[in-house]
């Protein structure tokens, strides 16, 4: 099976901002670049659940910018269902969604609906009103047409997952997308992403450091740490490396993030 997702080789290097005491003093001297991620490769198949588990400043969220093309790595290649980085981005764009904690594009004084509808808008969208009241159905949501500055973080971070989800991508990016919803609504989502995607071939890579959730909801799992790749497989696969079958994911987590 041809996979929807190969990366060779990512790395990516960040170079920390002067401060305000720094700029007052114009000592422009940057600090060493802080490295993100390191020699970073793996492939996936459509159809696939990978979880990817770290700590923080592992380099979750960057490889996730990377792949969605927000970010330009500084060496290797990602490809996207045949698309590369760098020189079919539209394309990449069309294809991919992206849910990440704390989203901010949001128009605060729109409903959310409305702003819902600039986003469809965006991609070319068109009669998107069945698609937003499947979404609406699927996650509960009644309070669409409110003022989005008026709504909860949970609230928020639902119309997050439906932008995301809008033009129904072949690859879903997922960074803590349960972090601000109750349990209900994650049940939801993680239901909606079994049934109505990954068995229709869709795939889905899912941060996050919720070791349970994790458990019930990939396929696969990937280790970073410190933007290395420690690990990537089947909690079966991940078990043999650590050489303790039955172990727990939490265990092999500790075990493999430290190697």
């Amino acid at each position: 099976m041809k996979n929807i997702l190969e990366v060779e080789g990512l790395s990516k290097d960040f170079i920390p901002p002067l401060s305000f005491g720094e700029l007052i003093k114009l000592d422009l001297k940057r600090g060493m670049p802080a490295r993100a991620l390191r020699d970073v490769s793996f492939s996936l198949e459509p159809g696939k659940i990978l979880g990817v588990l770290g700590p923080n400043g592992a380099g979750k969220t960057t490889l996730l910018k990377i792949i969605a093309t927000l970010i330009l790595p500084d060496k290797g290649s990602v490809s996207i269902n045949g698309y590369r980085l760098g020189n079919d981005d539209e394309k990449i764009k069309s294809i991919v969604g992206l849910v990440c904690p704390q989203e901010r594009s949001f128009y605060w004084r729109l409903t959310g609906r409305q702003n819902l509808e600039f986003f469809a808008a965006m991609h070319g969208l068109t009669n998107v009103q069945a698609r937003l009241k499947e979404l609406f159905d699927i996650f509960r949501i009644n309070y669409q047409d409110k003022r989005f500055d008026r709504l909860s973080s949970g609230m928020k971070q639902k119309f997050a997952l439906i932008r995301g989800l809008l033009h129904d991508p072949r690859l879903l990016l997922l960074d803590e997308p349960t972090k601000s919803l109750d349990y209900t609504a994650a049940l939801d989502l993680r239901g909606f992403i079994k049934e109505n995607m990954a068995k229709k071939g869709k795939t889905v890579v899912f941060a996050t450091h919720n070791m349970d959730e994790a458990l019930d909801f990939c396929d696969l799992f990937m280790i970073l740490n410190q933007g290395k790749l420690r690990a990537f497989g089947t909690l079966e696969e991940l078990r043999g490396q650590t050489g303790r079958p039955g172990a727990a994911l939490g265990e092999i987590f500790v075990r493999l993030s430290k190697t």
